[in-house]
């Protein structure tokens, strides 16, 4: 028996997770959306309590979910298209979660008992427990992504650059980190979305300076290093000029857990300029973090391994 069976498979935990965040999600605007829950965007407490029903499989509610949401994030409304992109991308985790999950699970059935010790078999009933009520999450999370039909699911990407374009600012630093990227089975079919991506960028970064983006500012730091070949670096044409003002605007907000770190990279960005180079480039450094971010070390950038497209749930 392999050791990892006696441990709680990851697929396993991280689908009840995104189950959990998913009903979270229903049921609760999120924290920035102030009033939303009187938009468009709130779906009414008959409906939430109707979805929570076991066995509820039917596809138009689902459709109709989502479409309502669709219609009141194309007006305009923030919180629905907040809304709209985290359930989508709920529905695509859990697309590539499910297959792993049953071979996990099926793996934790087949399990050899003899010749555990005590807290081996209390370690494998724990995990034979979680399995069915996990199950049941994964399942009420199907009927409402299982119920919506390709085009909806496919949906992702315009919905997350959607949101970005509102000024949400998780929606803005993954769609700036990966773009259509996202989503590469639909982009296959939407080649058009990597010119939208391209004229979108430079309106999303002078937003997020403006808002004191600190995830943007990481995400910049990242996408415009010398030999990155993400879409953001093309689509900047970066150079290590552009490199080094970011990076420099980073640490001057970092965690005191970062600044080391940082201080290496940024004695490697400069010598790659000249002296005017690195001067102009700290001078901009400088202005912008006084004027758009507050001028105060510490004042909320992310950790340096940040993954900007993991979204919050609360």
């Amino acid at each position: 028996m392999r050791s990892n069976r006696l441990v709680i498979p990851l697929i396993v935990v991280v689908l009840a997770a995104l189950a959990g965040a998913y009903w979270l999600g229903r049921s609760q605007p999120h924290a920035s959306q102030g009033d939303a829950e009187s938009s468009a965007l709130a779906v009414p407490a008959d409906r939430r309590a109707r979805s929570a029903q076991p066995g509820l499989r039917n596809g138009f509610r689902a459709r109709g979910y989502f479409a309502e949401l669709k219609i009141a994030a194309d007006g305009g409304d923030l919180a629905a298209s907040t809304r709209l992109y985290r359930n989508l991308d709920l529905c695509r985790r859990l697309r590539s979660a499910d297959w792993g999950n049953a071979m996990l699970a099926s793996e934790l059935l087949d399990t050899q008992t003899r010749g555990m010790g005590a807290a081996q078999l209390e370690n494998y009933r724990a995990q034979l427990d979680g399995i069915e009520s996990r199950r049941q999450n994964a399942q009420r999370m199907s009927e409402l992504c299982d119920g919506a039909d390709a085009a909806t699911l496919d949906s992702l990407v315009p919905s997350l650059h959607q949101a970005a374009q509102l000024g949400e600012p998780y929606a803005r630093a993954c769609y700036l980190a990966m773009g259509p990227g996202l989503d590469m089975r639909a982009l296959a079919r939407h080649p058009e979305w990597i010119d939208t991506y391209r004229t979108s960028v430079p309106g999303m970064v002078e937003a997020g300076l403006a808002a004191g983006d600190w995830a943007m500012v990481n995400v910049l730091r990242t996408a415009l290093q010398p030999g990155a070949e993400g879409l953001l670096g093309g689509a900047l044409d970066a150079d290590p000029a552009q490199h080094f003002r970011y990076l420099k605007l980073y640490r001057l907000g970092a965690g005191a857990g970062d600044i080391a770190v940082l201080d290496q990279q940024l004695a490697v960005a400069a010598a790659r300029l000249s002296p005017q180079q690195r001067a102009e480039a700290e001078t901009w450094a400088d202005t912008t973090f006084r004027r758009d971010f507050g001028g105060r070390p510490s004042a909320g950038a992310p950790g340096l391994d940040r993954d900007p497209c993991v979204f919050p749930h609360e």
